[in-house]
């Protein structure tokens, strides 16, 4: 009779024994070696880098910009936060969480928002708290549409809703292990002094303290360089008076007198401006007396004189004049208006033109009153 012959011993262990070596691993608190990615997932992680590193970079700006310009952080006057606040409050769905919340402490609102974007960009751009980060500009975007987006017509030509689809996704997705910056950890954060025994939610808060330093870091640098820079706060300044200057005509038709007489002549009850102080291809803000709404007295390229209510349609924002191109632009969300065309929307997201305010000219003085 043969002998039955026994089984060789395998060098290769179980799959419950190499599950199980792994689970003591994790147990001990020591991270299992990375594996490379199939390559279809990684041609996934690297198609959503564009997206990634776009809206990262994006919210980092809009952070930094909000403390390099002076006038956002202003308890009032055009495009500050407290302006922007107020717009919400109109036509928002959270009009009454932002009149008791954020409206009594609108500085703390506009430093808190400029700092969370910086804070959400770094994370994104750095891989750290990724998921988190990618969450949080979801949140924000969200929040945007609900307020800044709301009121425009039709939804797409709002930017905050797509931002929030992009966040949601790389939110979902992760970054897969690309352009992670590597942040080593000193050993005594270990109980037993190995730095790779450093548990998951001890690595999140210290990422989450290396970002929220960061963000502070740049965010005082930005706001450093806005006090440094000193850029003028007035949205709309008025015309520098020249009296030698030739005054070509007036609005409606109406001619102007020369500029030697209207220089000289006494201010009448009313009056918004004059031609002699207005040259072609300049703006003048006051105030409407009718609605206490700020406006704006522009002389166009021909001559001709005209006014409009100031305050942008879709927020509320005050409008500037632009001088080299002639037009109106709503420094907060980009809309732009025609004067020269009855202030007319030629960029969105402003859903109708500017109110224009009847004007008259004095043919003898010079003299610009409203009418009426």
């Amino acid at each position: 009779m043969s002998r039955r012959e026994r089984p060789r011993p395998t060098t290769r262990r179980p799959e419950f024994q190499e599950s199980a070596l792994r689970s003591g691993a994790a147990a001990r608190g020591r991270p299992e070696r990375a594996r490379a990615a199939p390559v279809a997932d990684r041609r996934f992680f690297q198609a959503l880098l564009p997206l990634r590193f776009f809206v990262g970079a994006t919210f980092l700006y809009a952070g930094i910009d909000k403390f390099l310009d002076p006038r956002f952080l202003n308890s009032a006057g055009p495009g500050s936060i407290s302006e922007q606040l107020i717009a919400f409050t109109h036509e928002s769905p959270l009009a009454g969480l932002v009149t008791v919340f954020a409206l009594p402490n609108p500085i703390f609102i506009g430093v808190l928002m400029a700092i969370g974007e910086i804070a959400i960009g770094l994370g994104a751009l750095t891989g750290l708290l990724y998921r988190a980060s990618a969450a949080g500009g979801a949140a924000v975007s969200l929040l945007f549409f609900l307020t800044a987006s709301w009121s425009v017509h039709p939804y797409y030509y709002g930017p905050d809703l797509p931002y929030a689809a992009g966040w949601l996704t790389l939110a979902l997705a992760g970054n897969g292990g690309l352009a992670v910056l590597h942040v080593p950890f000193p050993g005594w954060l270990a109980p037993d002094g190995d730095a790779a025994a450093v548990s998951p939610e001890r690595r999140a808060l210290l990422q989450g303290g290396l970002i929220a330093a960061s963000a502070l870091a740049v965010g005082g640098l930005a706001g450093f360089g806005g006090l440094l820079r000193g850029r003028d706060a007035v949205a709309l300044a008025p015309a520098s008076p020249s009296p030698s200057a030739t005054v070509p005509g007036a609005s409606a038709g109406v001619p102007a007198a020369s500029a030697g007489p209207a220089a000289s002549a006494a201010p009448v009850a009313g009056q918004i401006g004059s031609l002699s102080s207005l040259q072609p291809r300049t703006a003048q803000p006051f105030t409407d007396p009718t609605s206490g709404d700020p406006a704006v007295l522009i002389r166009l390229a021909d001559g001709s004189v005209v006014a409009f209510d100031a305050v942008c349609t879709h927020q509320g924002c005050t409008v500037q004049y632009d001088s080299p191109s002639g037009l109106l632009f709503c420094p907060c969300h980009g809309a732009v208006f025609d004067p020269t065309h009855n202030a007319d929307v030629l960029q969105g997201p402003a859903p109708v033109a500017l109110t224009a305010l009847p004007i008259v000219v004095d043919k003898t003085t010079g003299a610009i009153t409203l009418h009426g």
